[in-house]
């Protein structure tokens, strides 16, 4: 948790440097820098989200009596003791279903945390919703969105 938390606050603060001029005017036109600082965004986020799964699968083969089956099993239930009580979790399942649930909120909660810090210090809240929107009904604007990404270092995953 605390790897992706400063793996995400140290891409912010480059990015920050990088990008002192983030707070700029906004108007309705979207201008290649905001969409170049979105897609350097969009690429942090999308780095700490790939760490989630490992991370949670790395708690299930550390506890001994539980495996990635078993918790596939009970992932529909979440942390509801009855629901899991319904597909068959003895205490100790229940108790570590509660404490995975736990483990992913607190990473999704560091990602919003990020993605909100992200886009009011790159973009502003304002043009980040812009872009966001636009993405999905501008064949031209994601295509050069598509175009920056592209050109990006790939990220840690594909490195």
């Amino acid at each position: 948790m605390k790897r992706i938390v400063r793996q995400g606050m140290l891409a912010l603060a480059a990015l920050v440097f990088l990008n002192s001029t983030a707070v700029m005017a906004q108007d309705s036109e979207i201008s290649d820098k905001d969409l170049y600082n979105f897609a350097l965004m969009m690429q942090v986020i999308e780095q700490m989200k790939a760490e989630v799964s490992p991370a949670i699968q790395s708690l299930i083969e550390q506890q001994e009596g539980f495996d990635t089956k078993r918790y596939s099993e009970l992932e529909s239930a979440g942390d509801d003791e009855a629901k899991l009580r319904e597909l068959g979790a003895n205490d100790f399942e229940v108790q570590f279903m509660g404490l995975i649930i736990k483990e992913k909120e607190k990473r999704t909660d560091a990602i919003k945390e990020a993605l909100n810090i992200l886009a009011k210090s790159m973009v502003g809240v304002k043009t980040y919703k812009t872009i966001k929107s636009t993405l999905s009904v501008d064949p031209d604007l994601k295509a050069k969105y598509q175009e920056i990404v592209s050109r990006m270092a790939p990220t840690y995953e594909d490195a």
